[in-house]
């Protein structure tokens, strides 16, 4: 079995814990919170990146560790134990956001090993995740995520072998119980 996790919301506390973090972090640097939300609110659809809001503000880019450094307080720890026992070769991460940006909070985590890929996109999540289940057709694939569109243009029919769990207040039970059928 192979196990697709999403970054934001499932492996990492991003809302609200790690954005509180951020918007409490900035505010120090002078950036109030009312900008960093317009910032965030003009995006139009792609992904946060904290250099270019420490840029947009004339914020030097020390700014930037000082946010990442504690990135390992906002995993996940019981999805952590998980990973870990299934090993990285069994594990996959796909995410949506800013590449640069996501990728250096799961280095800062201390998770970016525990994986045998990670893929940041800029759009659907679809071409990443059949990716994924054409290389392991033989087993089953599961697809973790804790918003259900980015299950809506997946094709079920051309790969039988993908299972959807959304990431919600019963997401961690929903993963024990597909694990425990495969053990």
């Amino acid at each position: 079995m192979k196990l697709i996790f999403d970054f934001d919301d499932v492996l990492f506390h991003s809302t609200p814990r790690f954005k509180e973090h951020l918007r409490a972090s900035l505010e120090k640097a002078g950036i109030s919170r009312a900008a960093v939300e317009e910032y965030a609110q003009n995006l139009s659809g792609r992904g946060f990146s904290l250099k270019e809001l420490l840029n947009k503000f004339s914020i030097k880019l020390d700014w930037y560790e000082e946010v990442l450094k504690d990135s390992k307080e906002f995993i996940n720890q019981d999805l952590l134990k998980i990973i870990k026992r299934l090993g990285r070769e069994n594990c996959y991460i796909v995410s949506f956001g800013h590449g640069e940006f996501q990728r250096d909070k799961m280095e800062k985590a201390g998770i970016a090993t525990l994986f045998s890929e990670i893929i940041v996109v800029s759009g659907s999540k679809k071409e990443a995740v059949e990716k994924i289940c054409s290389e392991h057709k033989t087993e089953k694939v599961v697809f973790v995520d804790d918003k259900a569109r980015h299950f809506q243009d997946l094709d079920f029919k051309k790969y039988p072998n993908l299972k959807t769990i959304l990431y919600d207040e019963q997401g961690l039970e929903k993963i024990q119980e597909e694990i425990k059928n495969i053990q």
